[in-house]
């Protein structure tokens, strides 16, 4: 079977974007299986949180990304990236200045990511994180490789801040969960956007502590891409389409399965039907639903 046509339409530099969400980066495990049909290539790569380390995969050996992506969270565990919970209970209550440690993540990384440095990607990839002092977003795009994915997604109070060159940084969905504008600024003419859905979090009727923080940070992210989709109007943006809302918790990783099959249908389905006209937003960004209400 021919691969779908749509390289030829659209101008490059092309970056894939991926954004950030915890467990719900099954999604761009689809989407990813998706636009492996197509004869599209990325010139380069950004990513924040789960979206950079999904992103490294792909930068690591695009070839056999969606295949290693695919087997990864087909079994991943909550306890595979957050650990156990009495571990954590104990750090609470100590009074540790983060929940958990980021051992196992440190070690799911090193399971998902062949290289170890960014000079050894085959693609060029930059890793989004948010400097903690600051409040900006920093570009990681060179040295030690696993640092800068656990600067990413280092989620502050849950996450130990991460030092790495003279900065301490935390997780880069804060500042910028769908780097989109950060693409643009290295030069992207088309930007693909691999979203999670984080955003359209459902408010929670459970008050809890917990379901405020979400639907707080889902709000927030929402403004952040609106105001970066608004910034790149000039450029053509391929926004792929996802199971939104997805409708559990961002920490539990027990549908992986059934989003990535989800969102490889939804994706594959747009793909074939895509015809690019010039510059614009071809697809639906998850706020969009969120601004409706939905």
């Amino acid at each position: 079977m021919s691969p779908i046509p749509l390289s030829a339409e659209l101008p490059g530099p092309v970056a894939y974007v991926l954004a950030g969400g915890a467990s719900y980066g099954a999604v761009q495990v689809g989407q990813l299986r998706a636009l492996a049909k197509t004869d599209l290539q990325p010139d380069f790569i950004v990513g924040t949180s789960v979206g950079s380390l999904n992103g490294a995969v792909v930068a690591d050996d695009p070839s056999v990304a969606s295949d290693r992506l695919a087997a990864l969270w087909s079994t991943v565990t909550r306890e595979d990236i957050f650990g156990k919970n009495l571990p954590t209970a104990v750090r609470v209550a100590s009074r540790k200045p983060a929940a958990i440690d980021n051992n196992h993540l440190r070690s799911f990384i090193h399971r998902a990511v062949v290289a170890r440095d960014f000079g050894e990607l085959a693609i060029p990839h930059t890793s989004v994180a948010t400097d903690f002092d600051t409040g900006e977003a920093v570009s990681l795009r060179s040295g030690d490789l696993t640092s800068a994915l656990l600067a990413s997604a280092a989620i502050p109070a849950i996450f130990p801040v991460v030092e790495r060159e003279g900065r301490r940084l935390v997780d880069g969905g804060v500042v910028a969960n769908v780097p989109i504008r950060i693409a643009a600024a290295q030069g992207a003419k088309t930007i693909v956007v691999l979203d999670c859905g984080f955003t359209v979090i459902a408010p929670d009727r459970e008050d809890s502590l917990r379901s405020a923080m979400l639907r707080t940070l889902a709000i927030m992210a929402a403004q952040q891409v609106r105001r970066d989709l608004e910034a790149v109007a000039d450029r053509t943006v391929l926004y792929l389409p996802g199971p939104w809302p997805i409708g559990s918790r961002p920490d539990d990783f027990r549908r992986s399965q059934e989003l990535a099959e989800a969102s490889y249908e939804l994706s594959l389905r747009w793909l074939k039907g895509l015809r690019v006209s010039g510059v614009g937003r071809y697809g639906a960004a998850p706020s969009d639903a969120l601004a409706k209400g939905i």
